[in-house]
């Protein structure tokens, strides 16, 4: 019976050292943890500003750039220069690298406000109804169009991502603000009387329109942020 409770006594404590220890290394581990992303926090500030800094002084050299073509073709005068500056400003407005000013019209579409007995597929903005949209807008002379801010290219192309859109590599949310610059009352004309603009206001999502002057579509940015350009940058580097 001593021996009995003597060995049951000796597992229990064997069993209660195993545990103290266990515990000890978690609390060591969770340490070092605590440590690692610290440490990874200061170095992501740090590649952060260095990459602030790199994209301020690239903007800074494509001003520099550009001036000093201008320059250049108005000093000399010389025919060749200014008509390479022109095809140059032309080719840019065309690709999106150039920030346009003029009057459109500005969109703003959300989804419906309540689902009722509808399915859930059909109070929620697609990218279809988006495209539509767009090439509506192209379709009438629009010359730039955004969404959310974000300048369309001829390339660009939007992914439904479930109740958000995927475009030229960034999720957005409703509301989306689509603006676009051409003849403001054709275009205004031309998405009030699209039939899947009918469509969706007939499900309750809320579609906006107005006409807006003197306003400014910037241009594309490779990055729109230090934080996207990082991530960009790491995935060039794996």
């Amino acid at each position: 019976m001593v021996k009995t409770r003597r060995a049951l006594m000796f597992i229990v404590f064997l069993l209660l050292g195993m545990l103290i220890s266990l515990q000890f290394r978690g609390i060591i581990n969770n340490q070092e943890n605590n440590i690692s992303v610290r440490e990874m926090a200061l170095r992501l500030e740090a590649e952060e500003a260095e990459g602030r800094k790199l994209l301020e002084e690239l903007n800074s050299l494509e001003t520099e750039w550009s001036q000093l073509l201008n320059n250049i073709g108005s000093r000399q005068q010389d025919p060749e220069i200014m008509e390479l500056i022109r095809q140059r400003d032309y080719e840019y407005f065309r690709a999106g690298l150039t920030n346009v000013k003029g009057d459109g019209i500005v969109i703003t579409m959300q989804d419906a406000q309540t689902a009722g007995d509808m399915n859930i597929e059909d109070y929620i903005i697609h990218d279809a109804d988006i495209t539509g949209i767009l090439n509506e807008l192209r379709s009438n002379g629009a010359e730039a169009i955004s969404i959310n801010g974000e300048r369309i290219l001829g390339t660009s192309k939007l992914v439904c991502a479930g109740p958000t859109i995927f475009l030229n590599k960034s999720r957005y949310p409703p509301p989306y603000v689509i603006k676009a610059i051409g003849d403001p009352d054709t275009l205004y004309d031309a998405i009030d009387q699209l039939p899947n603009v009918a469509v969706m206001r007939l499900y309750g999502i809320r579609i906006d329109i107005r006409k807006e002057y003197d306003m400014i579509i910037e241009k594309y940015r490779l990055y729109e942020s230090v934080s996207e350009w990082l991530s960009n940058l790491e995935v060039a580097t794996e």
